[in-house]
Order: C-alpha cells, then structure tokens, then sequence
C-alpha cells in the first residue's frame, strides 16, 4: 500500500509542479485576462488530478490492504 501512497503523492507533485510553471509562464507573458483563465484552468486541472488520483489509490487500497477479503 505504501508504494501506491508514494506513486500517488509523487504523481500529484509533479502534476502541481507542471502547472505551477505554467501559471509562472502565464504571469511573465500574459495579459491580465489569460492570466486568470490559465490560473482557472490550472485550479480545475488540479483538483481534477487530485479527485482521480484519490480515486485511484482507494481502489488499490480496496484491493491489498490485510483487511479486504
């Protein structure tokens, strides 16, 4: 179970780094107006990521944690 808590931790930093740049990338060469739709969007992507990977780890947790039968 650890190994999937970690791929899943690991998996959502560097889905959260990748926007993070490219909300920074939006910040230096966007008007004022993309900007807000990349950070929108960005928060959607995000909490998308978040809702699948969630998903993800409870169905692996269902399958191998000592309890299941």
């Amino acid at each position: 179970m650890w190994a999937v808590t970690g791929w899943a931790v690991a998996t959502w930093l560097k889905i959260t780094v990748f926007l993070a740049l490219g909300v920074g990338a939006a910040w230096l060469w966007c008007s004022p107006g993309w900007f807000a739709a990349v950070v929108i969007a960005a928060a959607l992507v995000e909490l998308w990521a978040i809702r699948q990977l969630a998903n993800e780890w409870a169905y692996e947790a269902r399958s191998s944690w000592w309890w299941s039968p």
